[in-house]
C-alpha cells in the first residue's frame, strides 16, 4: 500500500508543478484569452488528465496484485481505453479554433500524463523481489 500512496504524491506533484508552468507560459505570451468561447479550459484539462491517470494507478496496481504476469498487456490495454476517453472528450473541442490552440495545449497534458502513467508502468513492472518464472 505504500506504492500507491507514493504515486499520488508523485501524481499531485506532477499535476501541479505542470499546471502552474503550463499556465504561466500562457500568461506570458498572452495566450489565455483563447479559452473564452469554448467549453474548455486549462483547468478542465489537467483535471481530466489527472483523474484519467489515478484511475490508471488504480487499474494498474490491482492488476500487478492480481495477475502480475501480465501486467504490460494491461498497461496496453488500458492505454487504448484511456486514449478513447480522451479522444472523446476532446472531440467537440477539434478544429474549434483556426490556431489549434485547443488540440496544441490538449497534446501537451495528454503527452505529460502518458508518461507519467509508463513511469508508473515501469515501477510496477521493475519491482525489486518479483520472481516471474518464464
Amino acid at each position: 500500500m505504500n506504492k500507491i500512496f507514493e504515486f499520488l504524491i508523485y501524481l499531485v506533484l506532477v499535476t501541479g508543478v505542470a499546471y502552474g508552468l503550463h499556465y504561466f507560459v500562457l500568461k506570458i505570451n498572452d495566450q489565455d484569452h483563447w479559452w473564452i468561447g469554448t467549453d474548455y479550459s486549462l483547468a478542465s484539462l489537467y483535471i481530466f488528465g489527472s483523474i484519467s491517470s489515478l484511475i490508471m494507478i488504480l487499474f494498474l496496481y490491482g492488476a500487478e496484485y492480481a495477475m502480475p504476469k501480465q501486467l504490460g498487456f494491461v498497461f496496453l490495454g488500458a492505454m487504448l481505453l484511456k486514449s478513447v476517453a480522451s479522444y472523446i472528450f476532446i472531440h467537440s473541442g477539434l478544429d474549434l479554433l483556426e490556431n489549434n490552440f485547443i488540440e496544441l495545449n490538449f497534446l501537451g497534458v495528454f503527452f505529460l500524463y502518458l508518461f507519467f502513467d509508463v513511469y508508473i508502468a515501469f515501477r510496477l513492472l521493475n519491482t525489486e523481489g518479483r520472481h516471474v518464472e518464464k
